[in-house]
């Protein structure tokens, strides 16, 4: 707009003119439509919520009428604001939202009488319009404002609309025949006119764990994909009065149970595919659903490798199995090679959980199986939670069998092997058990072996076409080989590999809690009892008891302490809930106490770095004793308030560490004074030979040796408090060098373990690993590599949250609500 050009005369004001008389017209009728509007609001509201389903007539029409007049008065009151707004009102708003002064547009229209001829009138009048002009360069509409919050301050407009839309989701499919019950008059069976409504709810088998299907899921599918067997249970609503209705799946029917006037409910299974259906008594299709019923998959299992046999025969087992619901049984079929008929079925676990997917390695110990030894077939049979089953391909392997040393023990189980292979041959095998009886090697033996050989000839010729007699003479040799072999050591043994497999059972079977303690409980002595005999049956063969058990991996060398922290660590899993960690935990100690042989079985002549920090710890602990001499010494001299002569003091009381018995005539000074010159000596000695073998020999026992010195001169001169202080420096000098001396071995270890035999290098997992597969020294990093083992911290904060779980649920004063949650926290765990 340029400057002295009259803005009224564009076609851009004209239209901002309409619409600001527009905008003044709604703003005055907007607040006579409202209450209309709320007539209206509130009659939709009663008809949804169905008020005119049970108004008998009387009240019907008056109540009808009342809101027919209502409206008509409010529209009555609306017509007379139906008018636009004047050009003036127009102006005045365009003025108000534009923020000027002085009313300028309606001041444009304002003209100079033609009287007033004075040129400087005229001028003047000129200026003024072009001031009037240059004000309204930015005219401005501001939208519509409703008058109605101060007509409404309490909000009721809010509250109806609030109402309104609970009434469209009560109303749901029924809005229509609700809305249009307000004006059906004849017959007053306004119910009649609604259309049935029909919910379906499918709940799947129990064993798929998969969670029911609500009305609300179901509702407007057209088709429905579920599990085989599901349960189908369908309700129908608003049926006519008298009216019946059917439910159709396939070619079968099924009658609805009435459960009020108009409704009705029937149920059926859902075992194949088919329509399912809802029909009236006319015939009519009320409903209908596709139902695509899912079978349920037969399980798979097979063989994640080939089973391997441990150190002590035992056959470990890798599967995977899996199943679209859950694996719940898995076995072992295990026949004779040409004589595939005669399959036996051993069980492995049956998982409590039923996981779909199942990763597991398990232990069977068959060397007592009849067929050890010998060629057969095994297979792999996995069972879901209906039976199905499914097998694994054949595999051919000989079975584990275990390898006896002793002659007699050799033949009883050669004996056994040819009586199971070849069962009619039962009459020789009895002759020949018969003369071993008789020979001197069974003579030498305890009378039961004798004695046994004997019963176990007449049972088989006895009883020579008895299947069960020969299986239990097959038992009683097996037996007795062992016996003959190892003592009560196999007994032992046998006793841990039961108690690990009944616990590994539990925990997959979820178990209680107080049950997996007792089994916790029985592994812990049965472990020991096995440890216990190894170690005595190693003194019976004039070895010393092992300190240090080894595995196989000659990387890992482990003692009784790292067995029974694996087993604690694991109590505390499991007392903290976490069960599979805890499986895990256990399935690693059973691994390596299936494959642990005694560390003097190979008996290793100590290296001289080992050897050389052997002697350092016990010249450390001889090195405290006197020193605890030289403190008692010291003690006695202030008590007496004089140092006594030489060869005058009395002797040290009986009981001090380190203390020898000593005879009335003896010199305690000067005997602590020799025992300090001998200690020096051979600390000078231990230095010595870790010299000549080429070690490196830590600068502390130099200072030790010093410290060592000076304490025996202290001693010689009757100051035992002087050589107590030397004597407690030369303790710590030896310990730093101790230290010094350990990692080298370590180091030295760590070089070694990462070349195998002839040289080569072992894998990386292994080197500088613990029994768990954890790295044995930290330089700082993080170590990932080992297994998933809450860490003793995490134990700890476990600890912490069952301990105030448990002080939490014995405080009665909390709220009923409070201690029934704490309950079911403790369930769980």
């Amino acid at each position: 707009m340029t400057s002295g050009t009259d803005p009224r005369q564009t076609r851009s004001f004209r239209f901002l003119l309409l619409l600001a008389r527009l905008v003044v017209t709604f703003e005055r009728l907007w607040p006579g439509l409202w209450p209309g509007l709320a007539v209206v609001g509130v009659f939709v509201v009663l008809s949804l919520f169905g008020l005119w389903l049970h108004l008998p007539l009387a009240l019907h029409l008056p109540l009808l009428g009342l809101f027919a007049a209502a409206l008509a008065w409010t529209l009555w009151r609306t017509v007379r604001l139906l008018s636009l707004a004047s050009r003036d009102a127009g102006l005045a708003r365009l003025e108000t939202d534009s923020g000027t002064k002085h009313q300028p547009l309606r001041a444009l229209a304002d003209t100079l009488p033609e009287s007033f001829s004075d040129p400087a009138t005229r001028r003047l009048w000129a200026l003024h319009r072009e001031r009037l002009i240059a004000s309204l360069r930015r005219l401005r509409l501001a939208p519509p404002r409703s008058d109605l919050p101060r007509r409404d301050p309490w909000a009721l407009r809010a509250a109806l609309l609030l109402v309104l839309v609970v009434a469209l989701v009560h109303a749901r499919d029924d809005i229509g025949p609700r809305l249009t019950s307000a004006f059906t008059f004849t017959g007053r069976s306004a119910a009649a006119t609604l259309p049935p409504i029909v919910d379906l709810w499918i709940t799947p088998p129990a064993y798929t764990r998969k969670p029911p299907l609500v009305s609300e899921q179901t509702r407007g599918q057209a088709s429905l994909t579920v599990p085989a067997g599901s349960e189908a249970r369908v309700q129908v609503h608003h049926l006519p009065t008298e009216a019946t209705a059917q439910l159709v799946f396939g070619d079968g029917r099924t009658p609805f149970t009435a459960l009020g006037p108009g409704s009705g409910e029937a149920k059926l299974m859902l075992g194949t595919d088919g329509l399912l259906g809802v029909v009236d008594g006319a015939g009519r299709e009320i409903a209908r659903w596709s139902v695509d019923a899912v079978p349920d998959a037969a399980p798979s299992v097979r063989f994640a490798g080939t089973p391997k046999a441990t150190h002590r025969g035992v056959l470990k087992i890798d599967l995977e199995a899996e199943d679209d619901h859950g694996v719940a049984e898995l076995a072992l079929l295990l026949a004779p090679v040409g004589r595939e008929g005669e399959v036996e079925r051993l069980l492995l676990l049956k998982p409590g959980s039923q996981p779909p997917k199942l990763e597991i390695g398990t232990y069977q110990d068959l060397t007592p199986h009849p067929l050890a030894g010998l060629p057969v077939k095994l297979q792999l049979e996995a069972v879901d939670a209906i039976g199905q089953k499914g097998r694994s391909e054949p595999l051919e392997i000989v079975l584990p069998a275990r390898e006896f040393r002793h002659p007699l023990a050799k033949a009883v189980i050669e004996e056994r092997r040819r009586l199971a292979g070849a069962p009619d041959s039962a009459m020789n095998v009895a002759g020949r058990l018969a003369a071993l009886a008789e020979t001197r090697a069974a003579q030498e033996q305890p009378i039961a072996v004798p004695l046994t050989l004997r019963s176990a000839a007449s049972r088989l010729a006895l009883n020579e076409s008895d299947a069960a007699s020969r299986r239990s003479v097959i038992d009683m040799l097996w037996e007795l080989a062992l016996f003959i072999e190892d003592g009560s050591l196999s007994v032992a043994e046998r006793k841990l590999r039961d108690i690990q497999q009944e616990l590994q059972k539990a925990l997959e079977e979820g178990a209680r809690d107080s049950e997996l303690e007792r089994l916790m409980e029985e592994l812990q002595k049965a472990m020991d009892e096995f440890l216990e005999e190894l170690a005595r049956q190693a003194m019976e063969q004039g070895q010393p008891p092992p300190q240090d058990l080894q595995p196989l991996d000659q990387s890992q060398v482990v003692d009784r302490r790292d067995l029974q922290q694996m087993l604690d660590r694991a109590r505390e899993l499991l007392k903290s809930g976490a069960r599979d960690a805890a499986r895990d935990m256990l399935a690693q100690l059973q691994e390596m106490l299936e494959n642990l042989r005694a560390g003097q079985q190979q008996a290793r002549r100590p290296s001289q770095g080992e050897q050389a920090l052997s002697d350092l710890q016990k010249m450390i602990q001889l090195q405290q004793n006197l020193l605890e001499r030289s403190f008692q010494m010291n003690r006695e001299q202030g008590q007496e308030g004089q140092p006594q002569p030489r060869g005058q003091r009395g002797q040290p009381q009986q009981g001090l560490p380190g203390q020898q018995q000593r005879g009335q005539g003896q010199d305690p000074m000067g005997q602590a004074q020799a025992e300090q010159e001998a200690l020096r000596r051979a600390l000078g000695e231990l230095m010595r030979r870790m010299g000549e073998a080429g070690m490196e020999i830590p600068r502390a026992l130099g200072q030790a040796e010093m410290q060592m010195r000076g304490a025996r001169d202290a001693l010689g001169e009757g100051e035992p408090g002087v050589a107590a202080e030397a004597q407690t420096q030369a303790v710590d000098a030896m310990q730093r060098a101790g230290q010094a001396m350990m990692e080298q071995l370590q180091e030295q270890m760590a070089r070694q373990q990462g070349e195998g035999p002839g040289g080569q290098p072992q894998p990386t997992g292994r080197r500088g690993r613990d029994p768990l597969g954890r790295a044995a020294r930290n330089d700082g990093g993080m170590d990932t590599h080992g297994v998933q083992v809450p860490e003793e911290s995490d134990l700890g904060r476990a600890r912490d949250v069952l301990e105030e779980l448990y002080r939490r649920s014995g405080d009665r004063r909390r709220p009923a609500l409070e201690l029934d949650y704490y309950r079911r926290l403790l369930d769980r765990f």
